[in-house]
């Protein structure tokens, strides 16, 4: 390094511009030629891996898409269009189409859920109901009404109380007419028939026989 430095204060101190010039020339050819020969070597000593990583940036830089040309304006307008009649769709014609596909969906709307909490809440405005049954266990009461309105067949209600049970057994009690029926759980209970059933969603539709009166030769069924 102190011959280095040597050398450069030689140059400096020369008389001349010329002579410093060719002074520094001559220093700096064999530095030039010694990092001409390190780029050589280093170029043939060059990992694998740099080659293969720059074809492959090639080959997926000749992959790419071609970029789509601009729209013309008559197509942009046409798109803003469409938007824009989307966007000002009024909700309640997307709630009224929602609610059209589940009423042809669902055997059971919308519609008979609110007839059915006005029965159980007896808010309907209909007549009052009549006490027919009263069944009692230790974990669960089922009840039966009924009531003639003035004008239709007459109405049955029931209600079924559970504490503690499982999924699966409110699920068989209301499934299993013959319990029923064997049992003389249900002695207003004649006559059963499935008519249709759904396995994916549990919706069954049945056919009941009931008595309800004390006279057997008055009967209800729906």
């Amino acid at each position: 390094m102190s011959a280095l430095l040597d050398l450069l204060m030689g140059i400096f101190r020369q008389q001349t511009l010329g002579g410093a010039a060719l002074e520094l020339a001559a220093l700096a050819a064999p530095l030039s030629l010694a990092a001409l020969v390190g780029l050589l070597i280093g170029w043939a000593w060059r990992p694998r891996w740099a080659g293969v990583v720059t074809v492959d940036n090639a080959q997926q830089m000749a992959q790419l898409p071609a970029a789509a040309p601009p729209p013309d304006r008559a197509t942009a307008t046409a798109v803003v269009s469409r938007n824009e009649a989307a966007a000002v769709v009024p909700r309640t014609v997307v709630a009224h189409a929602a609610a059209e596909d589940e009423q042809q969906q669902l055997a059971v709307n919308t519609g008979d859920l609110l007839h059915l909490w006005r029965l159980v809440d007896e808010k309907d405005g209909g007549p009052s109901w009549i006490h027919m049954m009263d069944r009692t266990l230790p974990t669960m009461r089922y009840q039966a009404w009924r009531r003639d309105p003035p004008s239709g067949p007459p109405q049955y209600r029931s209600s079924t109380i559970f504490e503690d049970a499982s999924p699966e057994v409110v699920r068989d009690f209301f499934w299993d007419d013959e319990f029923r029926m064997k049992n003389s759980w249900d002695d207003m209970l004649l006559q059963h028939e499935t008519l249709e059933e759904c396995t994916e969603t549990g919706t069954m539709v049945v056919r009941w026989v009931r008595k309800v009166s004390r006279s057997a030769s008055t009967h209800l069924c729906w």
